[in-house]
């Protein structure tokens, strides 16, 4: 086949790498040119593509400042978006939720741990009040260990 024959679309979008539905759209488009109905010379299709493809790339071009710039509003964009699904997914919840359901299981906990004294002392009865005292200050000491190392 020659450069300068006539092609269906089929072999133009074949040769261009494209579907024949995206050839179709740059012949409407007036990018690629027909010879006649349902013709198109491959050379002048190709140089026509080429054309479009350089033309294309100048006008997404521009200074490093720019292509900086729209990278990252690209990927805010993206994130955006992705953050979205999560939401959608409920892979997400608010924050004041997360603190409200975390503040209720800590305070369950803490009521817990400092009950643990008196629980062991009623089923040990040979325990003495020394004995309680020391349990309950080392409950006391985990508890507040705990509370330091999270605000930390």
């Amino acid at each position: 086949m020659q450069s300068d024959d006539e092609v269906t679309i089929a072999v133009l979008a074949d040769t261009l790498g494209l579907s024949e539905r995206r050839a179709y759209d740059l012949v409407k488009a007036a990018v690629i040119p027909k010879a006649r109905k349902g013709r198109y010379i491959l050379r002048d299709a190709v140089r026509a593509y080429c054309t479009h493809l350089r033309d294309s790339a100048a006008l997404r071009g521009g200074d490093d400042a720019t292509t900086a710039a729209r990278r990252r509003e690209a990927e805010a964009r993206a994130e955006k978006v992705e953050l979205q699904n999560a939401k959608t997914r409920r892979e997400l919840v608010p924050a004041a939720d997360v603190e409200r359901v975390w503040t209720g299981i800590l305070r369950d906990v803490r009521a817990r741990m400092l009950a643990v004294p008196s629980r062991v002392r009623s089923r040990i009865g040979h325990l003495t009040p020394a004995d309680a005292a020391a349990i309950e200050a080392e409950v006391r000491d985990a508890l507040q260990g705990a509370a330091d190392a999270s605000s930390s």
